[in-house]
């Protein structure tokens, strides 16, 4: 099987699973009654497990439903050939146009966009739609041209879009209409996995955060600036020290009052927390020596909050 960028996160993530609770792939193979060399194979995106072995390697894993759900859902889009995840945009219009029954031919008729633009929209990762397309289809689809908007990733609405909304619609929501034409929504922060980083090359991070997010994180009451990212990754991969996982909430700036702590990228391709202090620049460690860091960094983007789940004993 070819290997997209799909079937290699879902791989990813189940490898992450597997370090995380420090469980050995002859394990798992031995659970799945399949060779050490096919569970490699699919950890590495080359193959994917079906259904049932999914189940079986979530309850080795002890994940909770959520993760559980997550995989499932990457399976059955692999499984109809996908290969990348859906943008929050692309799964809004898949929603909204099934739930009203409309082919991409009836949705076309109705909106006046060619078809071949409307598969765009739920099948290209980075599709966005213009102010005049979004205005065409969300009658048609029951929200707002701003919701679908929001959705693709535009960030705040200029005063011009509000206007042009306005005229168009009539009076907007309160949320969407404020004095600064600023759309407002709950607090929430695009969601990537450390390997998303991997294509990073340092340069416009919020930009290339909505293009690869396909999850949200709820910021809550987080006292965080706008524009913030959280980043999901193991314990491993970033040599803090401790098995477990790691939540990171980073930004492309670092505000006043916050620790010298940032996310980097080594010349070798290794991630890595580095912490400056007054003895230096060193890479951070839970456990273990808090070694100097000799390595050339590629980029380095600040850490404003930091969340560590360590593996409890006997997970």
């Amino acid at each position: 099987m070819t290997i997209t960028p799909l079937k290699a996160k879902f791989g990813k993530l189940i490898r992450d699973y597997l370090r995380n609770a420090e469980i050995r792939q002859n394990d798992l193979a031995a659970k799945l009654k399949v060779s050490g060399s096919a569970v490699s194979q699919m950890l590495h995106g080359k193959i994917v497990p079906n259904q049932q072995q999914l189940a079986v390697i979530c309850e080795l894993l002890q994940l909770d439903r959520t993760r559980s759900f997550e995989l499932q859902s990457m399976l059955s889009c692999i499984r109809t050939g996908a290969e990348n995840m859906r943008s929050p945009f692309n799964q809004n219009m898949f929603t909204l146009r099934c739930q009203r029954g409309l082919s991409f031919q009836q949705l076309a008729n109705l909106s006046g966009i060619p078809a071949s633009h409307l598969e765009v929209f739920e099948t290209c990762f980075e599709a966005v739609p213009t102010l005049d397309e979004a205005s065409r289809l969300a009658p048609i689809l029951g929200c707002t041209p701003a919701a679908l908007l929001q959705s693709a990733g535009v960030g705040g609405l200029s005063s011009d879009v509000i206007e042009k909304l306005r005229e168009n619609f009539g009076e907007l929501e309160d949320e969407v209409g404020e004095p600064l034409g600023v759309y407002q929504t709950e607090r929430q922060a695009p969601l990537l996995d450390l390997i998303d980083l991997e294509s990073f090359d340092g340069k416009s991070f919020p930009d290339f955060a909505q293009r690869r997010a396909a999850k949200v994180f709820e910021l809550s009451g987080r006292d965080l600036p706008d524009g913030v990212v959280a980043i999901n990754a193991s314990g491993r991969d970033l040599a803090i020290g401790v098995p477990g996982s790691v939540l990171l909430i980073v930004a492309a700036e670092r505000p006043a009052g916050f620790r010298n702590l940032d996310l980097c990228r080594n010349t070798e391709g290794k991630f890595l927390l580095q912490e400056t202090r007054r003895a230096g620049v060193k890479e951070f460690r839970l456990a273990g020596t808090r070694k100097p860091n000799a390595s050339d960094i590629l980029w380095k983007l600040p850490v404003l909050e930091m969340v560590i789940r360590p593996t409890r004993v006997g997970e």
